[in-house]
């Protein structure tokens, strides 16, 4: 096995921890947006819209 090879392998390693230890994907359980619950969410979203998105992850990283 070489240097190469063992980058590889490492950088391997490394891909499947961040994907193992990534945030869940939130979804939305009735179709409806996660946020403000007053509009349906979009194609394969869990928010109406960019901006609860936004206004949801504001939240998130304010109040934990």
């Amino acid at each position: 096995m070489d240097i190469i090879d063992s980058a590889n392998e490492l950088n391997e390693l490394n891909i499947k921890n961040a994907m193992l230890n990534r945030p869940p994907i939130i979804k939305s359980i009735n179709g409806m947006c996660v946020w403000c619950e007053e509009l349906p969410a979009a194609t394969n979203s869990a928010y109406c819209s960019k901006d609860c998105g936004d206004d949801h992850e504001q939240y998130k990283r304010k109040n934990g």
